[in-house]
């Protein structure tokens, strides 16, 4: 299948330094719709939606946000939030950019981490996309919706 021009920018989008220093796809060999897919599949299995992760993963942010770079604990789980200088733009082509926000969220219940970026929270949200397997910033499904405590 031949790419269009666009589809093609978009897809070098997602490769290592075009964006980003590491890119989107890590190891992955998948294209990124094989990635988004299967991922959406498995969300469904879950019963939770991408929606639905974007909105709780926007929430700890939000909460984090108020003690920028400290630390803030909110019943089981314990927030940090960094905020660096400039934006990134969606890998997908859309014309907003979004802060450097990463954060740090650990549920001390499980005894469990995760890691994620104000990016990480667009591309889920409006593209059900968790980055390739061996990218810095993959999330998975299913641990995500495990830390977030959406599997109760």
């Amino acid at each position: 299948m031949k790419l269009t021009p666009k589809e093609q920018i978009i897809e070098k989008n997602f490769k290592l330094g075009a964006i980003t220093k590491d890119g989107f796809m890590g190891d992955d060999v998948r294209h990124v719709h094989d990635i988004i897919q299967h991922d959406a599949m498995t969300l469904e299995k879950l019963g939770i939606s991408s929606g639905e992760l974007a909105a709780r993963m926007q929430f700890f942010i939000d909460l984090g946000k108020e003690a920028i770079e400290n630390i803030v604990d909110w019943n089981e789980y314990t927030i940090q939030v960094i905020w660096s200088r400039g934006m990134l733009p969606c890998p997908f082509g859309e014309p907003r950019l979004h802060h450097k926000i990463f954060i740090e969220l650990r549920n001390n219940k499980l005894n469990k981490s995760i890691r994620y970026t104000q990016l990480n929270v667009h591309l889920i949200r409006e593209h059900g996309f968790f980055e390739g397997k061996g990218s810095p910033f993959r999330l998975e499904p299913e641990e995500l919706v495990e830390v977030l405590s959406l599997d109760q």
